[in-house]
């Protein structure tokens, strides 16, 4: 387990050097040894512009981008490099839309910034901070007007210690079987907590 804590401070600062980047899906993965974070361009976006996402972090973390292998026959760039004292990795998602899947395969017009991105995510130090040992993974996603957050733990009492404290919907819980919970966090961020047993 990392120190989450010091995870979201450290890619805060991050995203306030990097200038403007497009939304992004910062994945926080605490079960790794080393604990990483992985920071995900949305699909919708032209790899070009994904790609300039990754080199401004590659400067940043001084590491050089490759080239690989997405899906059949299309292909991303990455890096991996340190932060502070943080593993981060950027990546392109080069993954097309495909009709009939949910989801529109444009982005909606954006009212999010990269600085509201990195004030997210010291926001939820505080949070952090109380469940950093229950969480395996956590998930900040800038869905272009909103932020989101998402945990996976690893049974159904960290479940529980997550959300202590937290205004669970419990129409929500009602309304999807299984172990799966959202509750409003102290921030006003949406939380999803998800139980997956390893």
């Amino acid at each position: 387990m990392g120190n989450l804590v010091q995870q979201l401070q450290g890619v805060s600062r991050l995203l306030d050097q990097v200038g403007t980047m497009p939304p992004l899906a910062i994945t926080f993965v605490e079960d790794e040894d080393p604990p990483l974070v992985i920071l995900a361009t949305p699909h919708q976006l032209p790899l070009a512009d994904q790609r300039l996402a990754v080199d401004r972090i590659a400067e940043l973390i001084t590491a050089v981008p490759r080239v690989h292998e997405v899906l059949s026959g299309r292909y991303g760039a990455s890096v991996r490099g340190q932060w502070e004292d943080t593993v981060v990795i950027a990546i392109t998602n080069a993954a097309e839309h495909l009709p009939g899947l949910p989801g529109h395969p444009d982005l909606p017009k954006r009212t999010t910034t990269t600085q509201g991105t990195a004030d997210a995510l010291r926001s939820l130090a505080e949070w952090g901070a109380t469940v950093e040992r229950d969480v395996d993974e956590l998930v900040v996603t800038d869905q272009g007007r909103r932020h989101t957050v998402r945990t996976t733990v690893a049974d159904e009492d960290a479940a529980q210690r997550v959300l202590h404290g937290l205004v669970v919907d419990a129409d929500h819980n009602q309304l999807r079987p299984g172990r799966r919970y959202r509750a409003l966090l102290p921030t006003g961020h949406l939380l999803s907590v998800s139980v997956d047993p390893k």
